[in-house]
């Protein structure tokens, strides 16, 4: 998977789209992309630690997998956004953040570009 492409392909997706990012499962960022004009909430250290954390959960959940299925992504609703954590293919995982105008058919649109049709889940 070309990670910049894809990226680029999920912030055009929706105005609402603040920030994307891919990251390892040790949490070091490989591409990210903040939407011009928009201020991050959380400084570099702050991303560093909820990236590093989100990875951790991910590899928690995987111990469960032939139990519950395969994860699909996790979604975690703030005041000020909404968090998407999805896992990609090649031991990788995707963050977007959305904000509250959006609605959850961009979601969809996420989970589309990396399942097809994800009506199917």
């Amino acid at each position: 998977m070309n990670h910049e492409k894809f990226i680029d392909r999920i912030m055009d997706l929706d105005e609402n789209i603040r920030y994307a990012t891919i990251f390892d499962m040790d949490g070091n960022q490989k591409v990210s992309r903040v939407r011009k004009g928009i201020k991050p909430y959380l400084d570099t250290d702050e991303t560093k630690e909820t990236l590093e954390t989100s990875a951790n959960a991910w590899k928690s959940r995987i111990k469960h997998y032939d139990k519950i299925g395969k994860g699909l992504y996790v979604l975690a609703v703030y005041e000020n956004l909404r968090r998407v954590t999805v896992p990609l293919k090649d031991n990788h995982l995707m963050l977007v953040t959305i904000d509250n105008k959006g609605g959850k058919d961009i979601i969809d649109r996420i989970l589309n570009q990396l399942h097809g049709d994800y009506t199917k889940y």
